[in-house]
């Protein structure tokens, strides 16, 4: 995996603010450091120690684009300084804030090998060259922990890309999904009347008794719904894409285009009654489509599962929701649809407006579809 990655230029001004409080703090903290262990020869800085502080926070100011030079300017004037007899402990600041930046912009790997190298470096000086084994540990301290604390905040970072990107394929396959969803609900009744308008064609034909004025109307009926079906596709790709309708296109129907519905239902055989109370007055355009494509999913079912004779819409207009029920008296029900098409897809369309949906066997015989959707504040209440 590709680390978590450097950081962005208009950082730069912190990283120039970061690189003088280092250096500044190093220059006033180091003289006494050095009089507090009683080396007051040491403890004076010349012109030289000067230099190589300024040089150890300079490298700071490239530590997010270039972690690796920023790491090794430090840690080189910071072995030098030591080297020279200048007192240690405040300059190794450069070098743990250099192997921090390496650690966050590089693989563990990488910045595990760095720090194996300045340790050793750092030992054989100590131990070899001082004769001091007593700040051993203190040396694999001041790399271990900016080392740890880095890996630490590159792996929290990478993660939370991973996790952002992970929601955005989440959300673009559950669009995919609505996708489907939707083009199933625009033209699965159109095509369902479609299929038996023609067989009541083929019915007409092989009956051969004045087949003319009968096989006309279902022809037509045939050719309506075809039209009809690929007008609401393109209408529906149209929403999803961002695209403008075209002027001849109509846009997706709502609950006014009920009658339509039901005159095209009604050539199928389902004699199909609509009844409607209240006045549509500021309902949207969302809440409107929805409620039509359930009212046209629940007579789908009706033609293609229920066997019925007679059906019957009823819709009531409230000043915060609208509710619809549909009703047959055919042998009622119809599966849930795994796939989401159906009761389970009307009842999505529902709940995604804050809505309920509700479906079984009417009283009397049948079944009935009941929906609620609020709008405008209001709660869906049965």
């Amino acid at each position: 995996m590709r680390p978590f990655g450097r950081w962005p230029d208009p950082l730069l001004p912190l990283d120039i603010v970061l690189a003088l409080a280092v250096g500044l703090f190093v220059a006033l903290t180091a003289p006494q450091v050095g009089s507090a262990v009683g080396t007051d020869e040491a403890s004076r800085l010349d012109a030289t120690g000067y230099l190589l502080v300024v040089a150890t926070a300079t490298g700071l100011v490239v530590r997010r684009r270039f972690p690796d030079v920023a790491l090794a300017v430090a840690a080189a004037a910071t072995f030098t300084f030591v080297l020279l007899g200048y007192p240690d402990g405040p300059i190794y600041l450069g070098v743990m804030i250099a192997m921090y930046s390496v650690a966050v912009a590089r693989t563990t790997l990488h910045a595990a090998i760095w720090a194996v190298a300045l340790a050793i470096t750092y030992l054989v000086w100590l131990l070899v060259v001082m004769g001091q084994w007593t700040d051993a540990l203190d040396t694999l301290g001041w790399l271990a922990a900016p080392l740890g604390l880095g890996v630490a905040v590159r792996t929290h970072g990478e993660a939370r890309v991973r996790a952002v990107a992970d929601d955005r394929r989440r959300q673009v396959y559950e669009e995919r999904l609505r996708i489907a969803q939707e083009v199933h609900d625009v033209v699965g009744h159109s095509l369902a009347m479609i299929s038996i308008n023609a067989g009541v064609a083929l019915h007409i034909l092989a009956k051969r008794e004045s087949p003319q004025p009968q096989l006309e109307a279902t022809l037509r009926a045939i050719r309506q719904a075809g039209n009809g079906a690929l007008d609401e596709l393109r209408a529906t790709l149209a929403t999803y894409t961002g695209q403008m309708a075209a002027p001849d296109q109509r846009p997706p129907p709502g609950l006014a285009a009920l009658p339509d519905l039901v005159s095209a239902t009604a050539v199928e055989g389902l004699g199909v009654r609509l009844d409607v109370t209240g006045t549509p007055n500021g309902v949207p355009s969302t809440v409107d489509i929805t409620g039509y494509r359930i009212v046209q999913e629940a007579l789908t079912n009706v033609v293609r599962h229920a066997g019925a004779e007679r059906a019957t819409i009823r819709v009531e207009y409230g000043p915060h929701q609208i509710q619809l029920r549909i009703t047959d008296d055919g042998r009622g029900g119809e599966p849930l649809n795994p796939a989401g098409s159906g009761l389970a897809s009307m009842g999505e369309r529902a709940r995604a407006l804050g809505g309920t949906l509700s479906a079984g066997p009417a009283d009397g015989g049948g079944f009935e579809v009941r929906a609620v959707l609020p709008f405008g504040g209001g709660e869906a209440v049965a």
